[in-house]
């Protein structure tokens, strides 16, 4: 029985298996997306309280986690609403690791995964956003575009243009900017 069939016919339980194969996943999500735990933890929850409210509403088109993390997505979009959401830099970026190095993949190699989540953070919204998918989540262009509403050639734009200001971050430049906002 999959999880979202369980919470229908047994809410109690289905919830519980809910927060038990899901709830982490979620947190690390929401930890990169918040900035703040004690946020995330709030994300996490009310995400996972409105998949439970919502579960009829899921109709099994998309995989189980593209429709929590949607959920989830919805959420952040409403706490950033009308509010000016100031991106800060990380204080302490790594010095460049290899003046020579050009790709964003050997930067990510060769600084340690708290650097990638403050850099990441650093993100305007619709960059960060892209990002957690295709590199945290492994989801394909396709799929990235299913979640987010947007088309493919969107999606591959806000990736290129993550991995500009990415590169920058890390390689102690600062941003390029504040990224796209479509």
């Amino acid at each position: 029985m999959e999880v979202w069939e369980e919470i229908e016919t047994d809410p109690e339980r289905g919830s519980q298996r809910l927060i038990d194969e899901y709830g982490n996943r979620l947190y690390a999500v929401a930890s990169v997306l918040c900035p703040d735990l004690a946020s995330a933890e709030d994300l996490v929850f009310r995400t996972l309280a409105q998949a439970v409210r919502k579960i009829s509403q899921y109709r099994g088109r998309a995989p189980f986690f593209s429709w929590l993390y949607r959920i989830m997505l919805n959420f952040r979009r409403m706490d950033c609403r009308g509010k000016d959401v100031e991106l800060v830099l990380a204080e302490t970026l790594p010095e460049p690791p290899d003046p020579g190095m050009e790709d964003v993949e050997g930067l990510l190699a060769s600084v340690d995964a708290d650097v990638v989540r403050k850099a990441v953070r650093c993100l305007s919204p619709v960059l960060r956003e892209a990002v957690l998918l295709r590199y945290f989540e492994d989801r394909s262009i396709a799929e990235m575009s299913e979640i987010l509403g947007v088309p493919q050639g969107t999606v591959m734009s806000r990736l290129f243009n993550a991995r500009a200001v990415l590169h920058g971050i890390l390689a102690g430049e600062g941003p390029a900017g504040k990224g796209e906002t479509k």
